[in-house]
């Protein structure tokens, strides 16, 4: 299956203490756990709904997010997708908020996105777009079922940014976020690269 060529980049975070991450995807050295920088998303609701159907009410649409957090969801000029607004806690901040839900079934991956306040890991707080993704069972880029990635949209001076733009993470099926850092969006295979990673 064939997505939208283009990969959607953006400015980044400028953090400190980092490490560059090498075009073939690797580090200096190795991150894992929590970093002190970014938001404390906990994204255990939508891995949660990850290849429930979509319900009947649902519309159609070939993009999940808005904004700087927007991806093509369409493998084709003609493929939709199914989309519909949930009530749930995205972030896992223990708030219930209006939820846009995307199902891209070719692919099976749920995306989920809103625009409102999230916690810090630092203890502020940050308003913005946050886009999450979880890979269901048999998706197309055989990534292990409930892991995916996360994505905000931040101002500088949000969660410890130096500068505005995407910061993400990418965690495994049981949501523990494993590479963290200043994210580009790579619309082309449902994912994040993860330009500078926090230690």
């Amino acid at each position: 299956m064939t997505k939208h060529l283009r990969a959607l980049v953006f400015g980044t975070i400028g953090l400190c203490g980092v490490w560059i991450v090498s075009a073939a995807g690797q580090t200096a050295g190795q991150s894992t756990g929590q970093p002190a920088a970014g938001p404390a998303v906990k994204p255990a609701a939508v891995e949660a709904k990850a290849g429930t159907p979509p319900p009947a009410t649902a519309t159609t649409t070939t993009d999940a997010g808005k904004n700087k957090v927007k991806v093509p969801t369409g493998n084709s000029a003609s493929d939709s997708d199914s989309a519909w607004v949930e009530k749930i806690d995205i972030d896992g901040d223990g708030d219930v908020e209006d939820s846009n839900l995307v199902w891209d079934d070719e692919d099976k991956v749920l995306f989920a996105y809103a625009s409102g306040a999230m916690t810090c890991r630092n203890g502020g707080t940050a308003t913005g777009d946050l886009l999450i993704a979880t890979y269901a069972e048999g998706n197309s880029f055989k990534r292990p079922a409930g892991s995916g990635f996360w994505v905000a949209d931040l101002d500088a001076g949000e969660c410890g940014a130096q500068a505005a733009g995407l910061w993400g993470c990418k965690f495994d099926a049981k949501g523990n976020n494993t590479t963290c850092g200043v994210a580009v969006l790579d619309a082309k295979n449902d994912d994040i690269v993860i330009a500078r990673v926090a230690k």
